[in-house]
């Protein structure tokens, strides 16, 4: 099993709860702008943080998850300017121990190492910038030596089809 990451619902339940619904995860993950009330299901079942687009202050704006052998820093990354560098969120990720970022904000799927640490945005599930489809992403760990952790990460379009031009097998740090 793994973990599922989406973003950028922008008010789509329906869609949302779908995509929920055809994966068997341990944990589901959003990384913001969510625009619904974050009591509703299916959003009550995952962990939130808060985008620029969400009203509520119940939501933090910041995460972080334990799962296996990753440490996940979640944010939705407008507080960190994702859309310009990552460098900020970077450093947010070194002060927390993360070897694990995910994040939105920018609506582009993305996904890569930097410094030993995986960098994920699953796209956007409303409105996708810089691919052809809505995306969202499964994180699963594959392996792990005294030192890393490997784990693989697959994107797939809002109807579940595997999307082979992102994601891939990467090795982080433990």
């Amino acid at each position: 099993m793994g973990i599922l990451v989406v973003s950028d619902s922008h008010g789509l339940v329906r869609e949302v709860a779908q995509v929920a619904d055809r994966h068997s995860v341990d944990k589901i993950l959003h990384c913001g702008d969510f625009c619904v009330d974050h009591k509703r299901e299916p959003f009550s079942r995952m962990t939130l943080v808060r985008g620029n687009c969400d009203a509520t202050s119940e939501v933090p704006v910041e995460q972080q998850t334990n799962w296996r052998d990753l440490h996940i820093l979640q944010t939705h990354g407008h507080l960190f300017g994702v859309k310009s560098s990552l460098l900020r969120l970077h450093y947010r990720a070194e002060e927390v121990g993360a070897n694990v970022v995910v994040f939105g904000h920018s609506h582009v799927p993305a996904c890569g190492v930097e410094r030993d640490i995986l960098f994920l945005n699953p796209g956007s599930l409303q409105l996708p910038r810089g691919f052809d489809v809505p995306t969202y992403a499964i994180i699963e760990e594959t392996g792990v030596t005294p030192k890393t952790v490997q784990v693989a990460v697959t994107f797939y379009d809002y109807q579940g089809n595997v999307v082979r031009d992102l994601g891939g097998s990467y090795s982080i740090r433990r």
